[in-house]
């Protein structure tokens, strides 16, 4: 059995069952973790307050049938903004699991202090490997595009915008 005790990012949280849930984090020596919480939406629970999400804490980690957070303590709450949620929601969606990232652990940090902007979104891509300053649209593969598509791991120009509609998008511009 693994057990770790490290700093992480709360990316996002899940409901799981009827009591559980399911925590997103970026951690600082593991990268991104997907984590259960046993009993985490039980009115006893002492870990809900802690795993929400833009809080970093300082997490016990246990792997014992699949990765499972059994203790949390917050250390402090990052600022909510719209643009500070994307960059959280893209980080679980094409960070890789279990590879430590320290530039882009920094990166977050930096993120959770101050408000997100558009160069922010594309620095952001450009750390997961997706920089937009070398993209073509997926679609008529003309220079700099300006949204990118996360379910297609594309970027579009305004254009071919309209047929990336119905996708989860990111505009970078």
């Amino acid at each position: 059995m693994f057990e770790a005790v490290t700093e992480a990012i709360v990316l996002d949280k899940i409901n799981q069952g009827e009591a559980d849930s399911r925590v997103y984090l970026f951690t600082k020596d593991y990268g991104k973790i997907s984590a259960k919480i046993t009993s985490a939406r039980k009115i006893t629970s002492k870990l809900a307050a802690h795993f929400e999400p833009l809080n970093v804490v300082e997490a016990r980690i246990i792997d014992k049938n699949g990765p499972l957070a059994v203790d949390g303590l917050s250390i402090k709450k990052g600022k909510r903004s719209g643009g500070t949620v994307k960059i959280m929601s893209l980080v679980k969606d094409l960070a890789a699991e279990h590879q430590r990232d320290l530039t882009l652990w920094n990166f977050l940090n930096k993120l959770l202090e101050s408000d997100a902007e558009s160069r922010n979104l594309a620095e952001a891509l450009s750390l997961l490997g997706y920089d937009p300053s070398f993209a073509r649209c997926g679609h008529c593969h003309r220079g700099e595009p300006e949204v990118f598509s996360a379910r297609d791991l594309a970027f579009y120009c305004k254009k071919c915008l309209s047929e990336a509609k119905e996708k989860e998008e990111y505009a970078i511009n």
